[in-house]
């Protein structure tokens, strides 16, 4: 372990999750690390590089996660699967996306991904590339068979329902909060808002593979 890397990383993580990448700079960096300036270009060479250290981290540190909790796809296994593992795997996933959006409180990754979503910075093609499209690639996987029939752009627009349904609560906080009258999400939303958007997602899915069986 590098100690002064380490601290560049943590308080990396921290201030660009807090200002976003255009608004943080590396002196802003190695102060609250306590190194000097140089110390960041030693270990890193550029803000750029360390914005993209941080995003990996996140993104070991996730599937790490999917591991722990059970969300993770089974190697060569998914097919054989039963409908009801299914199910709790996409319940898993979703309620690992959640904890990270909104927590309480959200997660570091939920609000890196929430501030690019709204402020790209240079890094998305890097996010989206060895991010998002492998888990989207996993989560239509999964929907592909609880949704068997149905043709590549339904499946695509039911993950696309299911990731958006997760995203609103984390988008719309500030409204949702006002809305149900709390001054933060309480503990275990998560939870049930993963149950329902499966249950609800799974009502979904089962029309369109329906009208892609049979027409109707």
């Amino acid at each position: 372990m590098n100690g002064t890397k380490d601290r560049l990383l943590a308080a990396a993580s921290e201030l660009f999750a807090e200002r976003g990448f255009q608004r943080t700079t590396v002196r802003d960096i190695a102060a609250r690390a306590r190194v000097n300036v140089a110390a960041g270009n030693y270990h890193y060479g550029s803000k750029r590089k360390l914005y993209l250290e941080v995003l990996r981290a996140q993104f070991t540190a996730i599937r790490a996660l999917l591991r722990a909790r059970g969300a993770a796809l089974p190697e060569g296994a998914l097919e054989r699967l039963r409908r009801r593992q299914l199910v709790a795997l996409l319940r898993a996933r979703v309620n690992v996306m959640l904890d990270l959006l909104i927590g309480p409180p959200p997660g570091l990754h939920g609000t890196l991904m929430h501030r690019e979503m709204c402020d790209p910075s240079e890094a998305m093609p890097v996010i989206v590339d060895e991010f998002i499209l492998p888990m989207f690639g996993e989560m239509r996987a999964i929907v592909a068979r609880l949704a068997p029939g149905a043709e590549r752009r339904a499946l695509e627009r039911c993950v696309f329902s299911v990731v958006a349904q997760a995203l609103f609560y984390r988008f719309t906080m500030p409204a949702m909060l006002r809305i149900l009258g709390v001054p933060a999400y309480p503990r275990g939303l998560a939870r049930e808002l993963a149950g329902h958007i499966t249950e609800f997602s799974l009502g979904g899915m089962e029309r369109v593979s329906h009208r892609s069986q049979h027409g109707r």
